[in-house]
C-alpha cells in the first residue's frame, strides 16, 4: 500500500525519461528519525545540529560536511538489496515496479535489532550487532526474484583495492555482484570513502545523532526502487513499497 507521500513520488517519477538501470534499496520511512538524520545529513548539512557536530569535531562549515557526505550515490540513507542493473530484453520498467509490488507485499517487515556505527573497509556504516538471518533471507529472496530481470552481467573486475576470494569472484561473474547470497551483509551507508583520520572525526561527530538511533535498531518496513538515467544524472527514486505487516 502506498501513503499520500509515495503516491506524489510515483506521479512525479511518471513523467521521467527512461532509465537505463534500476537499483533495489531499503530506505528509510519519512518522518522516521533515522530518515531525519539522512535528510540532515545528505540533503540539508546547514541545519544547527549537524553543523555544532561537526564543529566540535574540528570539521567546520558546510563546505567541510558536504563533501564528506556527497559520495554514495543515491543522496541518503540506503541499504542494498539488489545492486544496480540494466534491464534484459524483452523485460519493462512497469513489469519490474509490479513485481515489486508484489513482492514486497508477499513479504515481513524485519526489525535489524540494536544497530552499531562501524567501518567497512573506508566507509562508515550502521549495521547490526548481531546476525540477522531474516535480512540475509530477504536479500536472497531478491536475487532470486529479480535477476530475471537482469542483464547478464558482463565481466566486471573487482573494484581497485578490493581482494575478493574465489567464492566472491564467482558471484561477481554471475551476478555482477560480489556480495550476495552466502556473502551478503546488510548494512547502510553513511559515508563514501575517507581516510583514516577522518573516519574517526566522522564517526565521533555523527555519533551523538545515532546513538538513540542504535540502541533501538530500525524496522526494514519497505523496499525502494530507484532509477539511473545515465548521462552524470543522480539516480531518482521511483517509489518505496511497503513490506507486509
Amino acid at each position: 500500500m502506498l501513503d499520500r507521500a509515495q503516491l506524489d513520488t510515483e506521479l512525479k517519477s511518471a513523467h521521467q525519461a527512461n532509465f537505463v538501470r534500476y537499483a533495489i534499496y531499503y530506505t528509510p520511512q519519512p518522518g522516521t528519525p533515522l530518515a531525519a538524520v539522512g535528510r540532515s545529513w545528505f540533503g540539508r548539512a546547514n541545519d544547527g545540529a549537524t553543523l555544532e557536530a561537526f564543529s566540535d569535531a574540528g570539521l567546520t562549515g558546510s563546505a567541510a560536511v558536504k563533501p564528506l557526505s556527497a559520495s554514495p550515490r543515491y543522496s541518503g540513507l540506503h541499504a542494498m538489496f539488489k545492486a544496480p542493473f540494466s534491464l534484459r530484453d524483452g523485460m519493462g520498467a512497469d513489469a519490474l515496479k509490479a513485481r515489486l509490488i508484489t513482492f514486497a507485499g508477499r513479504r515481513k517487515q524485519v526489525p535489524t535489532g540494536p544497530l552499531t556505527l562501524a567501518r567497512a573497509g573506508r566507509y562508515l556504516v550502521l549495521r547490526p550487532i548481531k546476525p540477522t538471518p531474516a535480512l540475509d533471507w530477504l536479500a536472497a529472496q531478491c536475487v532470486a526474484a529479480f535477476d530475471g530481470f537482469a542483464e547478464s552481467p558482463a565481466y566486471a573486475a573487482p573494484q581497485q583495492g578490493v581482494k575478493l576470494n574465489d567464492h566472491q569472484r564467482l558471484l561477481l561473474k554471475s551476478f555482477g555482484d560480489p556480495h550476495v547470497l552466502s556473502e551478503y551483509r546488510f548494512y547502510i551507508t553513511l559515508t563514501g570513502p575517507l581516510d583514516p583520520a577522518h573516519l574517526e572525526r566522522v564517526s565521533q561527530a555523527l555519533w551523538p545523532m545515532l546513538e538513540e538511533i542504535c540502541a533501538t535498531g530500525v524496522t526494514v518496513d519497505g523496499l525502494s526502487l530507484f532509477g539511473e538515467a545515465g548521462g552524470g544524472r543522480a539516480p531518482r527514486l521511483i517509489g518505496r513499497y511497503r513490506l507486509g505487516a
